[in-house]
């Protein structure tokens, strides 16, 4: 059954912030173990779905951990915004991620507009609209596609990031 959801909902008794918080971090730390048994059977696309729910999820500890800092009061208001949209919670978390671990495909000068665009594939780079992308087959330029180009080693990397910059925040 679906809740609707309303402003008030997102008054959040203060005593209950760091329980949401830890129950966000360990669904990060899941989606990520998700992530690396899928990334194991070389389904690189299907495991970077998971990178971004998590990077999604950190997003929100970002988010909660602002709100129960700079809030005053008791409850404490979080934005209904961030909380619950998939660009908002990315945008928060490459807030205190490093941005050079947003590229999961390089493909060097080839993708940097030096070349006219779609000769060669362009970067990839980790975002809530990728995940889609990733998720689901499309019909493009005359063929069949599921995902994006994504480097393993690329993505090993950003997920590793993750897990460390989860423990520090």
């Amino acid at each position: 059954m679906a809740i609707a959801k309303k402003q008030e909902d997102r008054l959040i008794p203060r005593k209950l912030m760091q329980k949401g918080i830890d129950l966000c971090k360990q669904n990060v730390s899941d989606f990520l173990n998700d992530a690396c048994t899928i990334l194991a059977q070389g389904r690189l696309n299907h495991a970077y779905v998971f990178v971004e729910f998590a990077i999604e999820e950190l997003g929100k500890v970002v988010m909660l951990e602002e709100a129960l800092k700079t809030g005053i009061g008791d409850p404490v208001a979080v934005n209904e915004d961030v909380f619950t949209k998939h660009n908002k919670k990315s945008e928060k978390a490459w807030t205190v991620l490093d941005s050079k671990y947003r590229t999961i495909f390089d493909e060097g000068c080839f993708g940097e507009g030096v070349w006219e665009r779609g000769v060669f594939q362009q970067n990839t780079e980790a975002s809530h609209k990728t995940r889609c992308e990733c998720a689901f087959v499309d019909f493009t330029g005359s063929q069949w596609v599921l995902g994006r180009d994504i480097k393993k080693s690329l993505l090993q990397e950003l997920i590793r990031h993750i897990e460390n910059v989860t423990k520090e925040v």
